[in-house]
């Protein structure tokens, strides 16, 4: 029996899918349950989300239950991408999260001001990426789990501060983050042979507090040094310089591309980008926004980059960022 499902459910569904978080995934259940029709041909398919949802909901509970045993250090995954903030005490992270985002971590001029991890949104060309601060990379205070949040990153933004032992800081994490196997991959196409049990994590070096002119030649110096090994940016948390190059940087940096979907007849759903890695095809577009694309795609119309608008293209088209895509069965 055919189930005559409205548009507004396969965009429900999609944002069910895309979520992490348990919060997320509930919210966007019920928000899908909303979306469909009650009828015979529908009623194994609303069961089935009822039973996710009453799932999600239990563990959920038990989750809170038992939260003052769980790790500080676990942070839930929200958003398509997750950037981490690390460097030396007193370098600027909290500052530069809570400048980017809308989280409050603690700030002071004092050092080990933070001791747990705090997640936070920014914002950049459309897409909501999650920024982790975290407590200082110190010998004094080694915490054997904050690596394994380091694990998890699609990025590391590695901050130093040019107003100190800029060079001794950038030794001492990168010292203490190969100690717990992490190696940090500078440039674009920086290909590491690794050891057996490391992990290779991308990075950004940002070098802090270069607050003005007077800054910029102690800047260029340490730039000399290491231009040829890492990305870098000079930014002023402060200042609120160079802040918005940096999440340009980010986005470059992660290698991602937004890409829209539009329905035939209709306008391109503007706000609500699907986010793919570079290179990503149209067969690959078609299966995240629904699973039976890929069985039943036919052909698909594309507006965008290296196309005339609304040409038809195949199944293997390359898409590029900003490219707005309509599905054909």
């Amino acid at each position: 029996m055919p189930t005559n499902l409205p548009p507004e459910y396969f965009e429900a569904e999609r944002r069910f899918r895309e979520s992490v978080s348990d919060r997320e995934k509930i919210a966007c259940l019920e928000e899908l349950l909303g979306t469909i029709p009650k009828h015979k041909g529908t009623d194994k398919l609303r069961a089935d989300y009822r039973r996710k949802l009453s799932k999600l909901k239990s563990e959920a509970e038990a989750k809170k239950k038992t939260g003052r045993h769980a790790s500080a250090y676990h942070v839930e995954k929200e958003g398509p991408v997750r950037v981490v903030v690390v460097g030396a005490p007193n370098v600027g992270k909290s500052a530069l999260v809570a400048a980017v985002t809308h989280a409050a971590p603690k700030v002071s001029e004092y050092e080990f001001t933070t001791w747990a991890p705090t997640p936070g949104m920014m914002l950049v060309r459309d897409i909501q990426i999650q920024l982790v601060d975290t407590p200082a990379l110190s010998r004094q205070h080694v915490e054997p789990e904050l690596f394994n949040l380091i694990r998890s990153a699609d990025l590391l933004l590695l901050v130093v501060s040019v107003q100190s032992q800029i060079l001794a800081e950038l030794e001492e994490s990168l010292g203490l983050l190969e100690e717990y196997r992490i190696v940090l991959c500078g440039k674009e196409g920086d290909a590491r042979s690794l050891d057996k049990g490391f992990a290779s994590v991308p990075c950004i070096v940002l070098v802090n507090k270069v607050d003005d002119a007077a800054w910029d030649e102690e800047f260029g110096a340490f730039r000399e040094l290491f231009e040829n090994e890492w990305p870098l940016l000079p930014i002023s948390v402060t200042a609120c310089r160079n802040l918005e190059q940096m999440k340009e940087m980010v986005f470059q940096r992660l290698g991602i591309m937004r890409v829209y979907s539009k329905e035939p007849g209709k306008a391109p759903e503007l706000h609500a980008p699907f986010v793919l890695k570079k290179g990503s095809s149209v067969m690959e577009f078609a299966a995240r926004v629904h699973k039976d694309f890929v069985l039943h795609l036919k052909t698909a119309r594309v507006w965008g980059e290296g196309v005339h608008d609304g040409q038809m293209v195949g199944r293997d088209h390359v898409l590029h960022d900003g490219d707005v895509v309509e599905l054909h069965t």
